[in-house]
């Protein structure tokens, strides 16, 4: 029986191990700039904080670069990015973010934010989850 209790409490401390350390394949949906803010939507991030920080700084570029956002000295203030859902919706009564690049009805997602980002005035990045 204790063989049983010492096996089982093992299996969950490496499912939970595991959970912790691997990066999910993170899609980029798409993603929005008005001049000022960007709007990235995924379908998921990573489970941790730090694997989400992780995951932008390796990320970031590519993501800025093939979504025509500016890059360098000349990156938005504010990126937000926020889970795709149920996908692009109608914007209806619910509290939804509309986009205007977007073809209405469907150009509004739930506004399930996963992450902003802060760029600082001296280059440096504040996260907020």
């Amino acid at each position: 029986m204790r063989k049983l209790v010492i096996f089982s409490l093992t299996m969950v401390l490496c499912i939970i191990g595991y959970l912790f350390t691997v990066n999910p394949n993170v899609s980029v949906i798409g993603a929005h700039y008005d001049g000022s803010t960007a709007q990235i939507i995924v379908n998921k991030l990573p489970l941790t904080d730090s694997n989400k920080i992780n995951w932008w700084q390796e990320n970031q570029n590519e993501i800025l670069k093939k979504n025509n956002i500016p890059t360098g000295d000349k990156i938005p203030f504010l990126i937000v990015i926020y889970a795709f859902g149920d996908g692009y919706q109608v914007e209806g009564k619910e509290d939804r973010l509309c986009f205007s690049d977007i073809k209405p009805p469907k150009n509004c997602i739930d506004k399930k934010i996963l992450m902003v980002i802060w760029h600082t005035r001296d280059g440096g990045a504040k996260y907020q989850f």
